[in-house]
C-alpha cells in the first residue's frame, strides 16, 4: 500500500514592483533629490531581489536542496559538464505544476567505460530516513552505476491532479542521503506500482501518461516514445569484449489483471497462475523491442524486470502468475541466443538469490532486492528449487561485480551496514558467454 499523502507545494510566485514614479498631485512640493535618488536605488534592488526568487522557483523546496546539497560529499560542480544530466530550466512538467526533478543534476555514466561493480536496489521510501545510502557510498570500489528497480518513490494517486504522487518526488527529490548517493553515482531507473500510481496496478491503471510525465521528469530523461507506450528502454556500456547490456522492462503499462487466488492455492499471497494466451505481461510492442534488444551484440546483460521473473512460492505479483509469458521470456533467450544474461527485481520488500538451467544448459540467475528502507515481516515463501538463498527482510541493496580477467561475475546482497547477506558467483562459460 502507498503512504498517505501530503498537498502539494504551491509554487512561489514572483513579486511585481511597480516601477513607474506617477506625477505628484497638483499643489503638492516636489521630493528632495536625495529623497528621489534613494528610492530609485531601492527599486533597482527590489527589482534584482525578484529576479533571484523567480530564478529560484518554489522557495521551501530549494531550501530543502540547498541544505541538500551542501550535506554531498561529491558536488555537480566537481563533475564534468559532458557526464552530467542538467534538470535544465524549471518547465511545468502537468499543466500548471513545476518540474520535479531534483535541482541539481544527475550524473550520465559514459558509454565507453568498462563496467565491473553496479549497485541494485528497490523499495525507496521518501519519507523515511535512507542512511543505507551512506553504506553504499563507502563501498570499495564504489559501484559505477546505481539501478532502482521501482517503487522508487510512493505516491498512490486516483484523481487526475496526482498530487500524491508530485508530493513524493518532491519530497524525494529533496532527501540528503539521496542527494549524496546521486552526485556521487551515475542512475539508471524503472519503475513499480508505487511511482507508476497505483497498489499491484498494471494496464487498467487510467493515469499511465501522467505517471510517465512525472517519471521522465524526475529522473531527466528524454521519453523514447508516446508517454502512454510504456518507460521501456536500454543502455550499452564499455567496449568490444567487455560489453554491458542494461534492459530497463516496463511491467506496468501492458500487464493485464492478474487472477485472484482460490482456496486451493497453497501458497501465501493474493494471485494464483492463470494460462491464458490473452493476458500479458509486456505487450505487443515491448515483446517485439525486446526481442530486438536481445539481437544487440553484448557480453553481459543485466535485465530488470521490478517484479520477480524465476521465484515460486508466493501469490504475490511475479511472472508466474502469467506462466504463458514466463515460458515466453524463457524460450525468447534461446531463440535469439543471447548470452550472459543476469535477472535483476525488486518489489518484495525482502532479497533473495534465484537460479534456473535453460533447455540449452545455460544458467539464468537472478537477484531480488528490496528493500533500501522500507522493510518488513519475514516472507513465508515456500522453498522451490530456483531459490538458492534464504529470504532477506531486513535493508538490503544488491551489488553486480564484474571480473573480466577472470571471466565469472558475482551477485551480492548486502545489509544496511554494508555487511553481506548472501552471494552467488556464475563463471562466463555457465551463462553461454566462452
Amino acid at each position: 500500500m502507498g503512504d498517505g499523502s501530503h498537498d502539494d507545494e504551491p509554487d512561489t510566485e514572483g513579486v511585481t514592483l511597480d516601477r513607474g514614479y506617477g506625477r505628484q498631485p497638483s499643489g503638492r512640493k516636489s521630493r528632495p533629490f536625495t529623497m528621489l535618488f534613494l528610492g530609485m536605488l531601492l527599486g533597482v534592488a527590489a527589482l534584482g531581489l525578484t529576479l533571484v526568487l523567480l530564478r529560484l522557483g518554489p522557495v521551501a523546496q530549494r531550501g530543502d536542496e540547498e541544505a541538500a546539497v551542501s550535506a554531498a560529499k561529491v558536488t555537480a560542480e566537481t563533475v564534468p559538464e559532458s557526464e552530467r544530466v542538467d534538470a535544465g530550466r524549471r518547465l511545468d512538467v502537468l499543466p500548471g505544476v513545476r518540474s520535479v526533478a531534483p535541482q541539481t543534476p544527475w550524473l550520465k555514466l559514459d558509454a565507453s567505460k568498462t563496467l565491473t561493480r553496479i549497485g541494485v536496489g528497490s523499495c525507496l521510501g521518501q519519507r523515511q530516513p535512507q542512511p543505507i545510502w551512506d553504506s553504499i557510498l563507502r563501498l570499495e570500489p564504489r559501484p559505477q552505476l546505481f539501478m532502482m528497480l521501482g517503487d522508487n518513490v510512493y505516491g498512490d494517486f486516483k484523481k487526475r491532479d496526482a498530487k500524491e504522487l508530485i508530493q513524493a518526488y518532491r519530497d524525494q527529490s529533496v532527501r540528503p542521503e539521496l542527494a549524496r548517493a546521486r552526485q556521487a553515482m551515475p542512475f539508471l531507473a524503472t519503475w513499480d506500482d508505487h511511482d507508476y500510481g497505483g497498489n499491484d496496478m498494471g494496464a487498467d491503471f487510467p493515469h499511465t501518461e501522467i505517471s510517465a510525465r512525472l517519471f521522465h521528469d524526475f529522473w531527466q530523461m528524454k521519453p523514447e516514445r508516446a508517454y502512454d507506450e510504456g518507460i521501456y528502454y536500454s543502455r550499452i556500456f564499455g567496449p568490444e569484449g567487455k560489453r554491458v547490456q542494461v534492459i530497463m522492462l516496463d511491467t506496468r503499462s501492458f500487464r493485464s489483471k492478474l487472477k485472484r487466488k482460490t482456496k486451493g492455492f497453497k501458497y501465501w499471497g493474493r494471485y494464483e497462475p492463470i494460462e491464458d494466451p490473452e493476458r500479458t505481461m509486456l505487450g505487443d510492442a515491448q515483446w517485439e523491442w525486446l526481442e530486438e534488444q536481445l539481437y544487440e551484440a553484448a557480453d553481459v546483460r543485466l535485465i530488470a524486470t521490478s517484479v520477480q521473473m524465476l521465484a515460486d512460492g508466493h501469490g504475490f505479483e511475479r511472472w508466474g502468475n502469467l506462466p504463458l509469458e514466463q515460458d515466453r521470456f524463457l524460450e525468447l533467450i534461446d531463440d535469439t541466443g543471447a548470452r550472459g544474461i543476469v535477472l535483476l527485481s525488486g518489489d518484495r520488500h525482502n532479497g533473495a538469490l534465484y537460479q534456473t538451467e535453460l533447455e540449452n544448459g545455460q544458467r539464468l540467475p537472478e537477484m531480488t532486492s528490496s528493500s533500501l528502507n522500507r522493510s518488513y515481516g519475514p516472507a513465508k515463501d515456500g522453498k522451490t528449487r530456483e531459490r538458492m538463498s534464504k529470504m532477506y527482510n531486513q535493508e538490503n541493496f544488491g551489488l553486480v561485480d564484474i571480473d573480466w580477467r577472470l571471466r565469472k561475475l558475482s551477485l551480492t546482497l548486502k545489509d544496511m551496514d554494508g555487511e553481506i547477506l548472501d552471494s552467488l558467483s556464475v563463471k562466463f562459460r555457465d551463462l553461454g558467454i566462452d
